[in-house]
């Protein structure tokens, strides 16, 4: 079920894995860090480890708001 006010897109902002990082369009990413691969990456991104957070976060929603204004 869908938390109110949050989306379930994959977008690495709304997943299990993100932490804050360049708030809202960049996010540090615990899973890529344990790959050894870049953990900053895009809010609005997603690869194929994408798990549903269990927290709803804001960075997404304004992620999409700094996108629009660009």
């Amino acid at each position: 079920m869908e938390k109110e006010g949050f989306s379930q897109e994959k977008f690495c902002g709304n997943c299990d894995n993100h932490n804050t990082y360049n708030y809202p369009d960049q996010v540090f990413c615990t899973l890529r860090l344990l790959q050894n691969k870049n953990p900053i990456v895009e809010t609005l991104w997603h690869c194929a480890e994408w798990i549903p957070s269990t927290q709803g976060c804001y960075c997404v929603q304004e992620a999409k708001k700094n996108k629009t204004k660009k």
